[in-house]
């Protein structure tokens, strides 16, 4: 439990380095969205000395963090890395003593954001993460409709798995509205938590 709550810090700073270095990972650097399942708690206090760890851990590997969304009682991230190989995220991980259920290589944007881009919900919204599989056309027309917004995306270089990061004011709404789209989904997830690497 205490090496998963210090890998988990680790994660953390190691994405704050990230953020301050915002520039493009050269071409050689592939990005990844890392899935993992922590005991509970093990997310909790996270400290800078753990951060520093896991980002230490990860310059060995030129592996960095982006950032990484966690459900609400932060038993579960999804993290967004560049490396240069999954072998080379997956060896950063172990390293750091952080799980890893599932790593998707995410070369592709639907609606992109600056990497390291800061995410700014609005009061009295939430984060949500729909998964979707299969190559979907969405039609966000009704998104408005029921108060959503898309922040970004990200998606297999085939564009047939993708993860959607929407805002929206409930669960309700976000599940009304990927219905709506037309384009089915795999999954839901409330991700109100983010962690930066700085």
């Amino acid at each position: 439990m205490m090496k998963a709550f210090c890998a988990v810090t680790a994660m953390t700073i190691a994405g704050s380095t990230l953020a301050a270095t915002a520039a493009e990972p050269s071409q050689a650097t592939h990005r990844y969205l890392i899935e993992r399942t922590f005991p509970p708690g093990a997310i909790d206090g996270v400290d800078a000395a753990a951060k520093k760890k896991v980002n230490e851990n990860n310059a060995t590997l030129n592996v960095t963090w982006e950032k990484s969304y966690a459900n609400a009682d932060k038993t579960k991230t999804y993290c967004v890395y560049d490396g240069p190989s999954e072998a080379a995220v997956r060896e950063a991980a172990k390293l750091s003593g952080l799980p890893v259920d599932n790593v998707t290589e995410i070369p592709a944007d639907i609606k992109g954001e600056p990497r390291g881009a800061v995410q700014h919900i609005s009061a009295g919204n939430q984060r949500y993460l729909v998964k979707r599989s299969g190559a979907p056309n969405v039609m966000a027309n009704s998104d408005r409709k029921y108060g959503v917004t898309l922040i970004t995306s990200y998606a297999t270089a085939d564009k047939r798995d993708s993860f959607w990061v929407y805002e929206a004011p409930s669960f309700s709404a976000i599940e009304s509205a990927a219905k709506a789209s037309g384009a089915p989904f795999e999954s839901i997830a409330e991700i109100p938590e983010t962690v930066y690497p700085h």
